[in-house]
Parts: structure tokens; sequence; C-alpha cells
């Protein structure tokens, strides 16, 4: 069980780090609705932490995930599902949603999850 448990914490770590740089990346390109819409790059570089947000989230344990049922995780693949297998049909203002309500429900979540349970020290990275 303690695998299990320090294999979470680090994917709750790095899904915090993602989260964490959409932050900076809408931060340092504009954090409105219409610079996002009107630049690909910043478009495609928090697609990228999407993707990765989603493909972290699978590999936490269905106990983790059965635990802490109230965060959505099959939204969370869904939306990374989109971005890698529907690419073209991605909807900007539904990212927008995403990027602004959900990353930091997500981040805040997680963080007051890994608290709880004690962190994560350089031992178990």
């Amino acid at each position: 069980m303690r695998g299990k448990s320090r294999v979470n914490k680090i994917i709750m770590q790095k899904v915090i780090e993602y989260c964490e740089q959409i932050e900076d990346i809408l931060q340092e390109f504009g954090s409105t609705f219409e610079a996002f819409d009107s630049n690909k790059a910043v478009q495609l570089s928090v697609g990228m932490c999407i993707v990765q947000i989603g493909e972290l989230t699978t590999r936490l344990s269905d106990e983790f995930k059965a635990n802490h049922s109230d965060i959505p995780w099959r939204k969370i693949k869904d939306m990374r599902n989109m971005y890698v297998h529907d690419y073209e049909n991605v909807k900007t203002e539904k990212v927008w949603v995403t990027l602004m309500e959900d990353v930091p429900e997500l981040k805040a979540q997680l963080e007051k999850i890994l608290e709880a349970e004690g962190g994560l020290d350089d031992s178990q990275i």
C-alpha cells in the first residue's frame, strides 16, 4: 500500500506542476479570452499541459480515485482524449472555461489531498 500512496503523491505533484504551468503561460501571454483565442501558440502550450494532466490522472490508483470521487476523473480523461484524438474540433470557449475554472479547482483539490496525506518530501521523489 505504501508504494501506491507514494506513486499517487508523485502523480498529484506532477499534475499540480502542470496546473501551475498553465497559470504561468496565461499570465505571461494574457489572461483574457480574446488573447487566448487569438494566440495559437498559447492554445497549443496549454493543450499539451491538459494532455499531460489527463495522462497522469489515468496513472492514479483506482482506490485513490474512488476515495476522491468528487474529482471528475472521467471528464479529465475525456478532455485529454479530445486533444489527442479530435484536436481539430476543440472549441476554444470550452477550453477557456476549463482553464479558468476546472484547472484551478483541480489544483486546489490535489493540494488539499496532498497536504492531508503529509505532503511529498524529497525522499519520496
